[in-house]
Parts: structure tokens; C-alpha cells; sequence
């Protein structure tokens, strides 16, 4: 039997290795698939494949090498970052990018083959049922600007009468912040597989993203699933979600940048029609990406 490891980041927040397990298991049942997460002191030799989610790579270990570019750089300089990433990365035997524009931005000009995998969403999402405890759900990262603290404040004045379920993790000062504010709530660290069940509890789902590279560009996990779950969304306007509402012939409500288009009056009144996401299954996204189509010839 080959074996396969998936090498992340130590913070690295990936469900597309959990997916890729899932489907290995079932299509490739021939390889076995690791997380580094559960073997941080591996060998690479002791590997197959070695799947670096990028990341940078300078040893080049690994008996046959995938970089996986799943997201653009961020933070600051971000496209400087990306073209230092092309340069000091070791040149590996196959890369995956999440989408043409991930692969036009690290530019790569060489002959080493590449596939593309786009985000998928997970099983738990199209199977919970709603149970609304909150008027509001925002899932993601606290620290990609100023926008989410904004949106917050926001529950702190015209939205005193409103609540709303803040899921992942927030720093103490954020925690400290908010704390005398009863309709905001944060969940704190949870697992993965708890996240369906958490969101289910927000009649809203929220997706503050500044608009912004890459932010703007790229697909956005949280909408995703918010769609699955059939739940309404209420977002900032940027490139990604626009193009993704338009091509799926959905109708979110757009929030305006200071969030006073934010109450619940405009919210009742408005149309909105959550898109379909059934073909956005991870099984099916790597299914049609044929990323690991590769490991038959291994």
C-alpha cells in the first residue's frame, strides 16, 4: 500500500484535508493518506507523496512532491510575498492551485504539471437543520482587518436589540471588549465538525471581508456554507462574491462600509435568494478536479 502525508502549517485551518482523506479512502482505497497535524515528526521519506499546502518549501524532501497553492499571500506586501514564494521554493513534481487566477498570480513558467482544485464544502453542512437562536452567525477569522471590530461595534448601537453568534477563535482584548454585551457571543475554539451545528443557530449569515487583495478574489469558505445551510447572506461587496452570486443566480444583501444599511427592517424587506451549492460537495470538486488521478501511475 502507498502512503500519502498532507503537510500544513501548525495554524493552518484546512477542512480540504479531511475531504481529501474522505475520498482517497473511497476512490484510492490502494493509498493511505496522513495529516502532519497527527504525525508532526515525520520523515518525508518514510512517504510516498509528500502534499505541502504552500507555504514555502526549501528542503525539497519527498520521494514524489506536491505543492498545493490553496490561497494566495496575504498580510503585508502580499504580491511581493507570492513572487519570493516562486523563487525560493524547490521546483516539485506536480502543483495543484485553487483556481486559474491563484496559478496566474504565482506565475510559474516552467513544465512542471498542475491541476486545479476549487473549495468544496463539507457533508455536515448540507445535512444540519436550521435552529435559530441568534439573528445573526459570522464564521471566519477575526484578524483580516478592521471590518469585523466595525461590524461588531455595530451590535453595540443600532443593533443593541439584535444578537449574533461569532464562531472561532478571538483574542483576549476582543473578548475583553465585548464582554458586558449580552447579544454578542462568541463560541470560542471549536472543532470542525461542530461548525454546522453552530451555524444552524444564526438566522443571518454574515461574511465581512475587507475588499481587498486577495481577500476579493478569492472564494470565500464561510458563503459557501451559509448556502448549503440554506441560510440568508449578508455580505460587503467585493470581485469573489459578486461574480459567485451572479453566476448562481443568487440575491444577498448588500452591506454598505460603514454597516448603517445594517438593521433589521432592510433585512425583512429584502428578496433574498440563497444559491444552490449541491455541485460544490467536496467529493464532487475533487471528483471533477482529478487532482489525485496522478497517484495511478505512481
Amino acid at each position: 500500500m502507498k502512503t500519502i502525508l498532507f503537510v500544513r502549517g501548525r495554524c493552518a485551518y484546512l477542512p480540504e484535508i479531511a475531504a481529501y482523506k474522505r475520498f482517497l479512502e473511497k476512490a484510492h482505497p490502494d493509498i493511505k493518506a496522513f495529516d502532519s497535524a497527527d504525525t508532526p515528526d515525520f520523515n518525508a521519506m518514510d512517504f510516498d507523496v509528500i502534499w505541502r499546502f504552500m507555504g514555502t518549501d526549501i528542503s525539497g524532501k519527498g520521494r514524489y512532491r506536491v505543492h498545493e497553492y490553496n490561497s494566495l499571500s496575504a498580510g503585508a506586501f502580499p504580491q511581493a510575498k507570492n513572487t519570493i514564494k516562486r523563487r525560493i521554493n524547490k521546483r516539485p513534481d506536480r502543483r495543484v492551485f485553487l483556481n486559474d487566477m491563484v496559478r496566474r498570480e504565482f506565475g510559474f513558467h516552467d513544465d512542471v504539471p498542475s491541476g486545479l482544485r476549487d473549495m468544496g464544502v463539507a457533508p455536515g453542512f448540507f445535512e444540519a437543520e436550521p435552529q435559530p437562536e441568534y439573528d445573526f452567525v459570522y464564521a471566519g477569522s477575526m484578524h483580516r482587518g478592521g471590518e469585523v471590530l466595525r461590524m461588531l461595534e455595530h451590535f453595540t448601537t443600532r443593533l443593541r436589540e439584535s444578537s449574533i453568534l461569532v464562531i472561532g477563535a478571538a483574542n483576549s482584548d476582543v473578548l475583553e471588549r465585548y464582554k458586558n454585551h449580552s447579544n454578542i457571543v462568541f463560541s470560542g475554539p471549536v472543532a470542525y465538525e461542530d461548525v454546522p451545528g453552530l451555524m444552524t443557530k444564526g438566522r443571518y449569515g454574515l461574511n465581512v471581508l475587507p475588499d481587498r487583495y486577495p481577500f476579493n478574489l478569492q472564494p470565500a469558505t464561510k458563503v459557501l456554507e451559509y448556502c448549503a445551510l440554506g441560510l440568508p447572506v449578508v455580505s460587503m461587496r467585493y470581485s469573489w462574491i459578486e461574480g459567485f452570486m451572479k453566476e448562481k443566480g443568487g440575491q444577498c444583501f448588500w452591506l454598505e462600509p460603514d454597516f448603517e444599511n445594517l438593521t433589521p427592517q432592510n433585512l425583512e424587506s429584502f428578496d433574498f435568494k440563497t444559491p444552490s451549492v449541491s455541485d460544490l460537495s467536496w467529493d464532487d470538486v475533487i471528483a471533477d478536479s482529478k487532482i489525485f488521478d496522478f497517484l495511478s501511475t505512481l
